[in-house]
């Protein structure tokens, strides 16, 4: 009898370590998509985005997961976050934060409602104008789907 409570539970611990093991990867491989409309220009990555409607797609949910922005049928750039913080699960809304500095506007996070928020990198000139001048936040509302 007690052979077999000690297999039992070696076939518990087997499936917590392996269920430990796959969580984080099955949540780093799920795909969310959405879009917004930028009332203004905004810079995001390497590009600058015009005042329009775009839609986008992420693909896994961590700070290796990329974000595809589309604008109609045509991708116009692929991003790589910074970081990614999934504690930040608390976000109400859905949106994108940008940072306004000179009459411009780059898009610094990505805010999704219970899946946590991607930072974006600054440019190098931003940075040092961040340091100097206040901060403007713009906002821009997201519609979300698939999460």
């Amino acid at each position: 009898m007690k052979a077999f409570w000690v297999r039992v539970a070696g076939v518990a611990l087997i499936a917590v370590i392996a269920f430990g093991t796959i969580a984080p990867s099955l949540q780093a491989g799920l795909t969310v998509s959405g879009k917004f409309k930028l009332p203004f220009d905004a810079r995001w990555g390497q590009e600058v985005l015009p005042a329009g409607d775009y839609s986008f797609t992420v693909d896994g949910l961590s700070a290796n997961g990329r974000i595809f922005v589309r604008r109609g049928t045509q991708t116009v750039e692929i991003l790589l976050p910074q970081m990614f913080e999934d504690n930040d699960k608390q976000t109400l809304n859905p949106v994108l934060l940008g940072i306004r500095h000179d009459g411009n506007v780059t898009i610094r996070a990505l805010r999704l409602p219970r899946l946590g928020t991607f930072y974006f990198w600054l440019p190098k000139e931003l940075n040092v104008l961040v340091a100097k001048q206040p901060q403007l936040i713009e906002t821009v509302s997201v519609e979300v789907s698939g999460d």
